[in-house]
């Protein structure tokens, strides 16, 4: 948050939000926990909850000196999960692929809808709900070491074609080697190192 002003007691209470909710996602805790950010892992989540704070903080502030409207300026959770997924790739070399940065962005952009969005006192109570949910959560799973899952998907149906896995038998019909079957993966929250020494956590997204 910007040092220049003191922060209003709405935008302390998105920050505590944002905090909250990232103390409860499975897939960071998961890299804070296996040190794959390095020795500062807990400090790296830390600043990770202060640049989305800013990030939304800086979006206030030209919506306030500029002409521009509310849709102009607002962000979106597809913003918020790009966001999400380029810092784990940076700052803990996991490429997050399970989903969970989608539901992240959109829990974080509805709350700040309901603490910034309008004066209505109503939607602040529900926002404050909200917050004091995810730090009850939070609480509750603080300290909670979390067990990577490996899963192995069945092989889908199909003809896995091959020029160089190709064979004929007598009748001239072309034959599969055995060895040359793909073996199809399916990790979930389980690390997987690529070629670059990134680390994985795959899951198909539906979009």
């Amino acid at each position: 948050m910007s040092s220049s002003t003191s922060p209003s007691p709405a935008l302390i209470l998105f920050a505590r939000g944002v905090i909250a909710r990232l103390a409860t996602w499975e897939t960071l805790s998961l890299a804070v926990q296996e040190s794959w950010g390095g020795p500062g892992a807990k400090e790296k989540r830390t600043w990770m909850s202060g640049v989305l704070v800013d990030m939304f903080e800086e979006k206030q502030a030209k919506q306030s000196s500029s002409s521009s409207s509310k849709n102009d300026t607002r962000i979106d959770p597809e913003y918020v999960e790009d966001t999400l997924l380029q810092i784990m790739a940076d700052e803990f070399e996991v490429h997050v692929e399970d989903g969970s940065a989608e539901a992240l962005g959109k829990d974080i952009v509805r709350l700040w809808d309901l603490i910034m969005g309008q004066a209505a006192s109503t939607e602040s109570t529900v926002g404050e709900k909200m917050v004091q949910e995810w730090e009850a959560r939070a609480e509750r799973t603080k300290g909670r070491k979390i067990q990577a899952q490996f899963e192995e998907a069945p092989e889908e149906e199909g003809d896995w074609e091959d020029d160089d896995g190709e064979d004929e038998d007598e009748d001239g019909d072309v034959l599969m080697e055995q060895d040359e079957a793909p073996q199809l993966i399916d990790r979930r929250k389980e690390p997987e190192v690529d070629e670059d020494g990134f680390t994985l956590v795959s899951h198909r997204r539906k979009r």
